[in-house]
């Protein structure tokens, strides 16, 4: 894609810039929600550890990940070609050769014919199932939104192909599809381990959750009642402390 039709934008600190599309998809919160919760649930994780990204996109997941000081080598699975060419920009001009592995691929089928088995996989899945409202004609944005290229389900089920046992498996998801998601991950034997809700303010109900499941694993079943709520804006309209954490490096809010 020519840069003509790209913009280039600072995200998480100065030294990161991530190329995006001018009028296809574009990140919002939940990619930078997602690389905030996997760092602080996998924040042990050393280079010896091996991890995958399903759908990246742009990059802007493992790219701040990264940046948040993730050790693990990432390889960074994207269907489009019109994004992975992206994804290749975003790896390259941040420096990041050799941290990233930027793969051309249907994960459906990658996880099938895949032999290598990885320690933790995760993803910002489409968040709407295909029956529901209008399919948008971009195929940047309807891979993105919709379950074209496969649900939050199928990359359960195809994830027990390269996942160890004892893996974890983490996913950003609208509040609304708690159920689906966790009847999902149940029914391909990946059990909740850590769960977190994300909301506007202290006035609004959560629109997201950000979960960690593991899989194959006895643990028991984490209870809900345990969860964390996180506001992103303080009463102010400002981004309250965890939604600085989030979205910046070492910022306070003043």
């Amino acid at each position: 894609m020519p840069e003509t039709e790209l913009t280039l934008n600072k995200i998480y600190n100065k030294s990161t810039e991530l190329y995006q599309s001018k009028n296809g998809y574009r990140f919002n919160s939940d990619s930078m929600i997602l690389s905030w919760f996997v760092n602080r649930i996998c924040q042990n994780s050393g280079s010896e550890n091996s991890a995958l990204e399903i759908g990246a996109g742009s990059g802007i997941v493992s790219i701040v990940l990264k940046r948040r000081g993730f050790l693990p080598k990432i390889e960074c699975v994207e269907i489009q070609e019109t994004m992975f060419r992206i994804l290749e920009k975003n790896i390259w001009h941040n420096g990041l050769n050799g941290e990233i592995v930027p793969v051309f691929a249907d994960f459906i089928s990658f996880a099938a014919e895949k032999r290598k088995k990885y320690d933790i996989i995760f993803v910002n899945p489409p968040y709407f199932a295909n029956e529901s409202g209008h399919i948008n004609s971009d195929s940047e944005k309807a891979l993105a939104k919709h379950e074209v290229a496969g649900s939050l389900a199928d990359f359960f089920a195809a994830s027990k192909n390269i996942l160890r046992k004892g893996g974890k498996f983490l996913v950003v998801f609208p509040a609304s599809r708690l159920q689906f998601a966790l009847f999902s991950a149940a029914e391909h034997g990946f059990t909740l381990k850590n769960i977190a809700f994300f909301r506007e303010n202290s006035f609004t109900k959560p629109a997201t959750f950000a979960a960690s499941f593991v899989f194959g694993s006895e643990t028991a079943l984490f209870p809900l009642s345990d969860a964390e709520i996180f506001e992103l804006r303080d009463s102010n309209g400002g981004y309250s402390g965890t939604g600085m954490e989030i979205m910046y490096e070492n910022r306070q809010n003043n």
